[in-house]
């Protein structure tokens, strides 16, 4: 049988109880690979060097027993590919790759700088109101802006710009719309029943506005007259159908309502955000208000 010279491209032929390449200084490494290959265990490994032209060459190395009629290791064949070209360009993609995560990165902490600006803006513009509705207004504008700014900051910190942890978004969505609106927790309990789900840039950025928009009905309108209101936010995954809940203990919402027609900008974000991501919206007056939005997790 013969081998091919890893060291050069030569065929040199082996023999004897512990296989050695003639001609050829076997190192260590070389020693300890063949003697695996003589206890009958296939080898594939690689090697690098570089030439006399200070060239790298790169080899997969295959070693394979042979084995005689008494099943015992006779010989140790050897193959050699070059591979040096094909290893060169894979490094130099992964190089690419890593470059363009970085600049992704840094994309998303710019826009999610540039929307804090814009929330910083209206709240400066608001200390110069003094009309309550006008304010309202513009406290509900950053609270949009801030959904979306939430989302590029948890971009910015993962190492998977293709998707976002969902479930963790929704919990600090919840918490900063609470605070935004001044209310204590003694006063609201919120209650969250979330599964781990993650979704696209495309999905979330929506489906958090959604949230944002039913947590912010809730904490305008279902406690009115009550002294502690309970929100309930839930996320489920359900063969690849994401199913998100947000229901209170309010004072519900009026049994003819029809929210296509409603006159609520809030509402009105939310039709048309469902609509946006393909999704099912209903609604369940019964015991307070419980509104349920179904998705494909991959579209």
């Amino acid at each position: 049988d013969a081998v091919y010279d890893l060291y050069g491209s030569r065929p040199q032929i082996i023999s004897g109880e512990f296989n050695r390449v003639k001609e050829v200084s076997i190192q260590p490494f070389w020693d300890k690979k063949y003697e695996e290959a003589f206890k009958g265990k296939k080898v594939e490994f690689t090697t690098e060097r570089i030439n006399k032209k200070g060239n790298r060459i790169i080899r997969e190395v295959f070693l394979n027993p042979i084995f005689d009629e008494n099943n015992l290791v006779a010989l140790v064949s050897g193959i050699a590919h070059d591979i040096t070209d094909k290893q060169i360009a894979e490094e130099n993609l992964i190089s690419s790759l890593k470059e363009k995560e970085v600049l992704l990165k840094e994309v998303h902490h710019r826009v999610k700088n540039n929307l804090q600006v814009i929330s910083s803006i209206l709240s400066l513009q608001s200390s110069y109101i003094e009309d309550q509705k006008i304010i309202t207004v513009l406290r509900e504008s950053q609270d949009r802006i801030k959904t979306m700014s939430i989302i590029h900051e948890s971009l910015y910190q993962a190492n998977d710009f293709s998707k976002i942890n969902f479930s963790q978004y929704i919990v600090s969505l919840s918490k900063n719309l609470v605070h935004s609106y001044g209310i204590l927790d003694s006063f609201v309990e919120t209650v969250f029943e979330i599964e781990e789900v993650s979704l696209s840039l495309d999905l979330s950025i929506p489906c958090g506005l959604i949230i944002n928009e039913l947590v912010s009905n809730v904490l305008k309108y279902a406690f009115k007259g009550r002294d502690k209101g309970k929100i309930t936010i839930s996320l489920l995954l359900k063969n690849e159908v994401v199913i998100v809940k947000v229901s209170d203990n309010g004072v519900g919402m009026p049994k003819d309502i029809n929210i296509k027609e409603t006159n609520t900008l809030g509402l009105q974000l939310v039709t048309t955000l469902v609509e946006q991501i393909d999704g099912d919206l209903r609604i369940d007056i019964n015991n307070g208000t419980t509104f349920t939005i179904t998705f494909k997790q991959i579209q």
